[in-house]
């Protein structure tokens, strides 16, 4: 499996040592280690930051990317199609 980064939304965790991400924004959440994350500035509060998060691409389309998120989904499941314009190569 090859690692890419995938475009989200970011949000403190229950921990400190996570962060709440939301990939495509909004729509699929999971709880990511903060170290497979990627933010410009650490959300405070209820703030929320774009970033990057690392994840696993396991199908490659030719306009979306079936990728496996590192962490705990707090809805659905780990494997998600994204739009490839929101990949990057890790």
């Amino acid at each position: 499996m090859s690692a890419l980064f995938v475009k989200c939304d970011v949000r403190t965790g229950l921990f400190k040592t996570e962060y709440l991400v939301s990939v495509p924004p909004g729509a699929n959440n999971f709880y990511i280690d903060r170290t497979d994350v990627k933010v410009s500035k650490a959300p405070i509060g209820n703030e929320t930051v774009d970033g990057m998060v690392l994840a696993y691409l396991i199908e490659d389309g030719p306009n979306e990317a079936v990728v496996e998120m590192t962490g705990t989904p707090v809805d659905g499941g780990l494997r998600i199609s994204v739009p490839k314009a929101m990949t990057r190569a890790a």
